[in-house]
């Protein structure tokens, strides 16, 4: 378990404040931000191993429970799930129980995942992913003003991206990754992919970008999440992808927070 406690931070005062929590089946993470400042008040990481994802909820009420902090009151509430199942949708395309319609044609069916959208105003799209119905009702029974969101609603939304760019970024687990190709000021492409070891993610990203005649070369590749899940991997991406850094935090974020800890957690300093 990692804390971080800004010398400034005042619990009691947290209704102006911004509470991000990252959950994933190998724990739980949240921040607490000033908005106005943009800096960061407090950080916590708290390792587990949930075998299922039909378990977070269980493990969510635990956390709730232990950590009195989050049942304080916050001018915004987000909570972060990295689902492997995604997919985008036009806007003009988006409407109620789509997801019954579409789902079943892109992923398996599962009666116990509750489809979530995040609509992604710089694209004109709605990001539509799987969460487990069990945990929703868990967050909607203890932080009912939670926005549940994506992690690549947040990183897309931070990308600064103009017509003559050509941008990926790459959001790793544990053993799959999630990317975003951007374009000619397009989002091109969303996916992701299982891998087991750090070429086969090389492999994966070299087809993406000849599918759309870009070079390896000249692309711009910004990644984060659990990149030291396999060794070896940012060495990887930097000898393939020449112009490839790790994701830059949008917060004022203390240098003696551990850099693994602000890349695996990168959507709670955006």
């Amino acid at each position: 378990m990692h804390e971080f406690v800004d010398e400034t931070f005042q619990p009691e005062t947290t209704g102006e404040k911004i509470l991000s929590i990252q959950a994933s089946l190998n724990g739980f993470s949240f921040s607490i931000v000033c908005p106005n400042q943009r800096k960061l008040l407090y950080f916590k990481d708290k390792t587990l191993k949930i075998s299922n994802a039909n378990l977070l909820a269980r493990h969510f009420e635990s956390l709730f429970a232990e950590e009195t902090i989050l049942q304080n009151n916050f001018c915004k509430i987000f909570l972060v799930y990295h689902s492997r199942n995604f997919t985008l949708i036009p806007v003009q395309y988006y409407q109620d129980k789509i997801d019954q319609t579409i789902t079943p044609l892109l992923f398996e069916q599962n009666e116990q995942a509750k489809w979530i959208n995040n609509k992604i105003a710089g694209i004109n799209g709605e990001l539509l992913f799987a969460i487990p119905e069990s945990f929703q009702q868990a967050l909607n029974k203890r932080l009912p003003s939670a926005q549940i969101i994506h992690p690549l609603y947040r990183i897309i939304g931070q990308t600064n991206i103009s017509e003559d760019t050509q941008k990926l970024l790459l959001l790793f687990g544990t053993d799959h990754f999630s990317l975003a190709l951007f374009s000619q000021n397009e989002l091109k492409l969303i996916n992701n992919f299982s891998f087991k070891h750090p070429n086969d993610v090389v492999y994966f990203v070299l087809t993406v970008l000849r599918q759309f005649s870009i070079s390896a070369k000249d692309i711009t590749v910004q990644f984060a999440g659990n990149t030291k899940a396999h060794a070896g991997l940012e060495d990887v991406l930097q000898k393939h992808f020449p112009q490839s850094s790790l994701i830059n935090t949008e917060i004022a974020v203390p240098p003696f927070i551990d850099k693994t800890l602000i890349t695996k957690n990168i959507s709670l300093f955006l």
